[in-house]
């Protein structure tokens, strides 16, 4: 490169040389900071001297390319990070080459290059591949690989702050500091923040997550120093074995491992069950999912091999338990402490941040083990929040296992007692009973008992921080956390926080401003100085609130030290730093236990709220999505973020289950029945399409309802969808596109052959640009780049909002669909308005649009004037765009490609693929007898499709049902039944009563060999009429016609490819599995429907999919790889 050239890189006046290079020195400095020993010896000191100018000398001898060099080297120093593009490496070794011999300075850019390949590696390593450390140990050991028993239990505690202070040997009576400092009295002083009750449940989890002591004062800490819900999983392996079933990963249903969580409040126990529940709802989801084949259930009879199955199982659902543990204390709990829930951020203190590597900053250590201390024991106490309804509570638990008040007790008695209490607990979690709830035959408790206890937990307001705020029952525990205090030689409280770098109280009155209780600690210490660490602890100020900043408004010591505690817990464990990764927890698993920051402003507690209950809370109840205050105080903060909207804060109500109709006759009993059963997308359309002080659009829409207005709007979608020569039109256009975006998306690989994601690529691509192209939506692609959307961003548009509005039935997921499908809508609606207006004024695109579509496929009759025909009734504008249009587009592309998806899907499998050659012949036929012919193709659609309807029943109904076919034992998959061969035998009453709801199976419908002869085998000459697909009733599809001609169309143009198959490996399946509802726990008897009497279960069809990285449930196919011969 010239000179010129590189001198147009840098400003037209720049100092001399040798001040830019005395300017960088201190960034040359650092950049090359010490490193190992060298073996070569180093220059002395006093060599530096004149270093300007020596530097200066040896740069004259290099070339500006050399200077380039240099900055970037500085600069990668700086930032951390190298664009190896730039060939970095390469163009020092050669300036090393042109630099003297001599050169001191060159001696240290060497040293700083050594310096950073060092640091490119950790030294010692943190993680490895061993089987000892690849899941968290039952007591906590191994998380530090160079130092395993750290942290375990057993162990024993650490000390943070040494007592160097005289301390007097004559310490007041702890009676007496409890009476003075502690005691609550008869007065209750609200949370300020009106935090809930269950708040603090889940600060009783944590501290007794990682505090466990003996007899109160023992040296040894009974439990890990990590997060890793020791109060469920257990604290070693015995008690660990004990809460494992040992089959397929599971946790004994709706228990707990530890024993004194019954003497708590029953929402502490409430909370573990609901993480109980999470963990097998977690590990049944890994062994469907089986990521790359991780988790193969071993057949026959291998005990080893069994227990490696259970066991990988479990692991791994522990980790993903624990990782949505943390998950909830950094983005719910430690933001409610800060007060961020008070405001529409979602930053919270994650320690889990990954910082790049600089000179400018040292990135804080990960993964290197915790060991808690006896302060943090103390400072983990949360008595004084005791609500009035959980101090009675107490009261009564109390003096029902000890026989008489325990304040009236000492503390000899009391520790026995309480001890005699524990031992007579049976060892054996499955046998302990929980609040005197029933346990069904299954070991499960009732949800809605569960949901009960959870719901009165959140609206129970918490006590506040502060001098004389813990109540009288707590007494004999209080006195012996003074007493423990001493026993471990804590510092004084002025010592510890100067531990932290905060001020000693310099006055009694610094440390509480009220004069009564100054005076009480002056009586009882005489100087700030002296105040024990504990009675200090509980003695002093609490914060005021501030939003955001003290949400918790704890004692001002305390405050400062869990958010140190809260980073070392996270930072320093292995399994949440360097190996919690997607690959340790699996792709879906990882996912499960992150927050998202569009949701709940990060929060994720409403994760485990679901899972755990998900019949009894509305997917926008205020109680599952911010339990850890008070629904009225929540209330007015959403308000004040504007985000109240979003919620509802209605009493949670028990939802009525799913009732399933199978038979032919029985899903068109009901779908033809428009009077006494009602269609139920309504709500969800008018969600996504309605308009500030217009809420109400989608109304009328066909599906919205059940009448006139309804039935109406059909006629009017009808009419403008089937006009004109469409037929020919949609033909003509999908054989045109199809092949074009074939052969731009596939990709030429060795053989002669050409392979391409058909599902994602093609399938879902067509149908996305056949709509844009019907209602003149501008896509950007490889010839319009002027568009708006891509190709694959509209149809991820199209798919949420289908999802949303026909297929929202996880409830876990539901909120965050709904939420995201909203925005989304309303994005798109917009576009739709402008052309719709357009088009209104003009009546006709405009040459910006009519640019944009230049070089596709054109529907000139049939897809220009369609918004004309809909505006055609006379509405408005915004009504037509809002109320129709908008819900036909949801209604229309993910559908179409669901259709064609499974039915290639069929053709390609064992059972469909004899009848690819008869396919492909008459793909190349190219006669009307022949496309004809393939308008059949339903049948793959049939055999393939898990479709299903619901409806809402009015009234009582009563109708027969059957089961047209059952699970197939040789088929593991779950995908080809067989025809039930008693159907007499299996036809039952199914009583559905008023508020139910019913899903309509399409699959088993599909089958019903009273209405397809032969159900299991591909025949192409059924009645075009006879298929269930499109839905049947006054509800059917009513762009049917338009679909079934438009997926003919594409469906040929994929089977005429020739010796078409699937990719090889997990690359070309369609990756499903049977879908079936989470109802809160697993285990549950298999019974009969309705009711009666256990029986073979029906086979239902119903599949759940994934999407292409795996990391969630889709409800239609995503992505399936295939290849075909040039």
């Amino acid at each position: 490169m010239s000179q010129q050239s590189h001198t147009e890189q840098f400003p037209k006046n720049q100092p001399p040389l040798a001040e830019r290079l005395a300017s960088a020195r201190q960034l040359v400095t650092k950049a090359i900071s010490a490193v190992p020993p060298h073996p070569e010896p180093l220059p002395s000191p006093n060599s530096d001297q004149g270093e300007p100018g020596n530097l200066l000398q040896d740069v004259k001898k290099l070339g500006f390319d050399d200077f380039d060099t240099l900055v970037h080297f500085f600069s990668s120093a700086v930032e951390g990070q190298i664009n190896d593009n730039e060939l970095l490496l390469e163009n020092l070794i050669q300036l090393f080459a042109k630099l003297p011999q001599n050169s001191v300075k060159g001696k240290r850019l060497e040293n700083g290059l050594i310096n950073q390949l060092w640091n490119g590696i950790d030294h010692p390593p943190m993680t490895t591949l061993g089987e000892d450390h690849k899941y968290r140990a039952a007591d906590g050991s191994g998380n530090a690989i160079h130092d395993p028993k750290m942290g375990a239990a057993g162990q024993p505690y650490a000390r943070s702050t040494p007592a160097k202070s005289y301390q007097n040997p004559n310490q007041p009576e702890p009676e007496m500091i409890f009476d003075m400092l502690f005691a609550r009295g008869g007065e209750f002083k609200p949370h300020p923040n009106k935090i809930s009750s269950f708040m603090f449940y889940l600060a009783t989890i944590i501290t007794h997550d990682i505090f466990q002591t003996k007899n109160g004062t023992s040296p040894i800490n009974q439990t890990s120093s990590y997060l890793d819900l020791a109060p469920l999983y257990g604290r070693n392996q015995a008690e660990q074995d004990l809460m494992r079933t040992k089959k397929n990963g599971l946790l004994k249903p709706d228990t707990f491992s530890s024993k004194r969580v019954l003497g708590f409040p029953p929402g502490v126990g409430t909370l573990l069950i609901m993480f109980n529940r999470y963990h097998n709802y977690v590990a049944t989801n890994l062994a469907t999912i089986n990521e790359g084949g991780r988790f193969q259930k071993p057949t026959g009879d291998d005990p080893e091999k069994a227990a490696k199955y259970d066991n990988d199982l479990f692991q791994t659902a522990r980790l993903i338990t624990c990782g949505l543990y943390v998950s909830i204390i950094l983005r719910d709990y430690v933001r409610t402490i800060l007060g961020m829930n008070r405001t529409a951020s979602s930053w919270a203190l994650d320690p889990r941040t990954n910082e790049g590597k600089s000179i400018l900053s040292q990135q804080t250590p990960e993964g290197t083990g915790n060991q808690v201390s006896v302060e943090f024991n103390l400072i983990y106490r949360w008595h004084n929040t005791i609500s009035p309804k959980d101090e009675q509570w107490t009261k009564d638990v109390m003096k029902k296992v000890l026989g008489k008040d325990p304040t009236e007790m000492s503390l000899m008695e009391f520790g026995h007692a309480m001890r005699d209490w524990e031992q007579e607990i049976p060892d054996d979690p499955a046998q302990r009973g929980f609040m005197d709830l029933p346990r069904n035959a299954d070991g499960t408790l009732n949800e809605a008992d569960l949901a009960k206890i959870f719901k009165e937990s959140v609206d129970d307001v918490a006590g506040s921080y502060g001098a004389n705020r813990i109540p009288e029952v707590m007494r004999p525990i209080e006195l012996m956390g003074i007493m423990a205090s001493r026993s471990w030689n804590c510092a004084t409280l002025n010592e510890f926080r100067e531990h932290f770098g905060l001020t000693r109280h310099p006055t009694f009155e610094d440390i509480n401003p009220d004069k009564e209780v100054a005076a009480k600690l002056r009586f009882l210490y005489g100087s700030p100085d002296a105040v024990e660490l504990y009675p200090g602890l509980m003695a002093e100020k609490a914060k005021p609130p501030m939003a955001p900043g003290s949400g918790l408004c704890g004692n001002f010591t305390m405050t400062r030290a869990i958010l140190s505690d809260a980073v070392a817990l996270v930072r320093g464990d292995r399994f949440y730093t360097i190996d919690y990764t997607p690959k340790n927890l699996t792709n879906w698993g990882f996912n499960q236990a992150s927050y998202d920051l569009n949701v709940d402003q990060s929060h994720v507690l409403y994760k485990l709220v679901f899972r755990a209950f998900p019949n009894s809370f509305q997917n926008n109840s205020i109680y599952a999505h911010f339990p850890f205050v008070i629904p009225s105080e929540n209330k007015k903060i959403l308000e004040s973020i504007d985000k109240a909207y979003l919620y509802t804060w209605d009493e949670p109500k028990t939802k009525t289950p799913l009732i399933p109709i199978l038979s032919h006759k029985a899903v068109s009993e009901v779908l033809y029945n428009q009077q006494d059963f009602k269609v139920i997308t309504g709500d969800a359309i008018n969600h996504l399409v309605a308009q500030p002080n217009k809420p109400h659009y989608g109304k009328d829409f066909c599906l919205s309802g059940d009448g006139k207005e309804h039935a109406k709007n059909r006629t009017l979608v009808r009419k403008s969808l089937i006009s004109g020569p469409w037929e020919t039109e949609i033909w003509k256009w999908y054989t045109h596109m199809t092949p074009k975006i074939l052969n731009l998306n596939s990709f030429p690989i060795p053989g002669n052959k050409r392979e391409i994601d058909l599902v994602r690529d093609v399938i879902n691509v067509t149908n996305t640009r056949f709509n844009a192209a019907l209602f003149c939506m501008p896509i950007k692609n490889e010839e319009s780049p002027w568009g708006v959307y891509t190709d694959q961003e509209l149809y991820s548009v199209l798919g949420a909002l289908f999802q949303a509005v026909f297929m929202d039935a996880d409830i876990g997921n539901s909120f965050k669909l709904r939420t995201i499908a909203r925005e989304l809508a309303q994005d798109l609606g917009k576009v739709v308005m402008l052309i719709a207006q357009t088009i209104k004024k003009a009546g006709l695109i405009t040459d910006i649009v009519a640019k944009i579509r230049e070089g596709e496929a054109s529907l000139p009759t049939y897809g220009n004037h369609l918004i004309e025909r809909m505006l055609s009734d006379g509405k408005d504008v915004e009504e037509v765009v809002w109320g129709t249009i908008m819900p036909v587009i949801t209604a229309n592309v993910a559908n179409q490609s669901q259709v064609t998806s499974l039915c290639v899907d069929y053709y390609l499998d064992k059972e469909g693929k004899k009848h690819l050659p008869e396919l492909y012949r008459l793909a190349h036929e190219n006669t009307p007898e022949a496309d004809e012919t393939l308008l059949n193709m339903l049948e793959g659609c049939r055999l393939r499709g898990p479709v299903a309807v619901y409806r809402e029943a009015t009234s009582t109904q009563v109708i027969t049902d059957y089961s047209p076919c059952l699970p197939s034992e040789s088929d593991p998959t779950g995908r080809d039944p067989i025809t039930n061969p008693d159907i007499e035998g299996t036809k039952r009453e199914v009583k559905i009563p008023k508020g139910y709801r019913v899903v309509c199976n399409f699959a088993t419908a599909g089958r019903d060999p009273a209405i397809f002869e032969d159900p299991n085998e591909v025949r192409l000459d059924r009645p075009l009429d006879s298929y269930v697909h499109f839905g049947l009733g006054p509800h059917w599809c009513a762009g049917k016609e338009m679909s079934r001609v438009g997926q003919t169309s594409l469906f040929k143009q994929i089977v005429g490819l020739k010796n078409l198959r699937r990719a090889p490996g997990g690359r070309g399946e369609m990756k499903n599995f049977p879908a079936s509802p989470w109802n809160g726990q697993v285990g549950l008897p298999v019974e009969g429907q309705n009711g009666s009497a256990a029986h073979q279960q029906p086979w239902l069809g119903l599949r759940a999919f994934m999407t292409v990285d795996q990391s969630s449930l889709w409800p239609i196919p995503t992505t399936m790889r295939v290849q075909w011969d040039e």
